[in-house]
């Protein structure tokens, strides 16, 4: 049982209250949330890299889109009625600071302007997730008035 109540089952097999649950996440939960990955994928870029060659594409540069990706959905999900002027321009700066934070370690890693426009495009891509995911989000709220 959840703090939300029981989950439904209504004889046909298909369990009800899933996304109730999730409607009942409070802001204080998801910028809990927010914040940790944040810490997280600072943490991360921060570790000790391995030297090697600057490229344009690889596994760096996805690595960075996925995060900025997951960040701008949480970053949403958090605070709803950002602009996404407002969101997009405070993960670019967050990026920003861990290209700071990497040049200064001197653990092996570097500042690069082609990981800036990696997490760009990744919060681009989120921009893009996180309004499908509130347009859905609406809709369930919308379910569970009716129901």
């Amino acid at each position: 049982m959840s703090a939300s109540g029981p989950v439904q089952n209504d004889g046909d097999g298909k369990k009800r209250g899933g996304a109730r649950q999730v409607a009942n996440l409070s802001p204080g939960v998801r910028r809990s949330v927010f914040g940790a990955a944040c810490l997280a994928v600072f943490t991360i870029a921060l570790l000790p890299g391995e030297p090697g060659e600057p490229s344009l594409i690889g596994w760096d540069k996805l690595s960075h889109i996925m995060a900025f990706i997951v960040l701008t959905v949480l970053l949403f999900a958090a605070w709803p009625a950002m602009t996404r002027r407002t969101g997009a321009l405070g993960l670019l700066t967050y990026g920003l600071a861990i290209e700071l934070g990497q040049s200064l370690t001197g653990w092996g890693r570097t500042a690069s302007l082609a990981d800036l426009v990696a997490d760009l495009i990744g919060i681009l891509i989120g921009l893009l997730a996180a309004e499908a995911l509130q347009q859905a989000y609406a809709r369930v709220l919308q379910t569970i008035a009716r129901s």
